[in-house]
């Protein structure tokens, strides 16, 4: 997972993966590859799993899965309207970008935003059984 501003900065490359693998789309081998790195020991902290150690690191919040689900389905939803593929390569490598905006939204939720997007997840879930 590479694009030229991830390239200059890792820790966007592996948030990229830990969107990837969040959207079930991390290649098994990536995921092994990325487990394997002891990233906790490298940032000194105290998770062993690369994913909680990408969320401790970045300060990330514990409903970020529940954003990143909720953008991934409902941009499948336009995608399949518009009858195109949005590719989860191209998927992670926006949410980051979007993600490191100064004016980002991404993760703010107001109101009853999150239940809505929770329930979205669970519609999305439903019918993909």
């Amino acid at each position: 997972m590479e694009n030229a501003r991830n390239a200059e900065n890792p820790m966007r490359t592996l948030f990229a993966n830990f969107v990837l693998a969040t959207i079930d789309m991390l290649p098994r081998e990536k995921f092994e590859i990325l487990a394997s790195l002891n990233l906790a020991a490298r940032f000194n902290i105290e998770p062993k799993d690369w994913r909680l150690v990408i969320k401790q690191v970045l300060h990330l919040s514990d409903t970020i899965e529940i954003a990143i689900l909720d953008l991934w389905y409902t941009n499948q939803d336009i995608a399949a309207q518009r009858n195109t593929e949005y590719h989860p390569n191209q998927f992670a490598i926006d949410f980051v970008e979007n993600y490191f905006k100064e004016d980002s939204l991404i993760d703010i939720w107001t109101d009853d935003s999150l239940k809505r997007a929770k329930e979205r997840i669970k519609r999305f879930h439903g019918r993909a059984n």
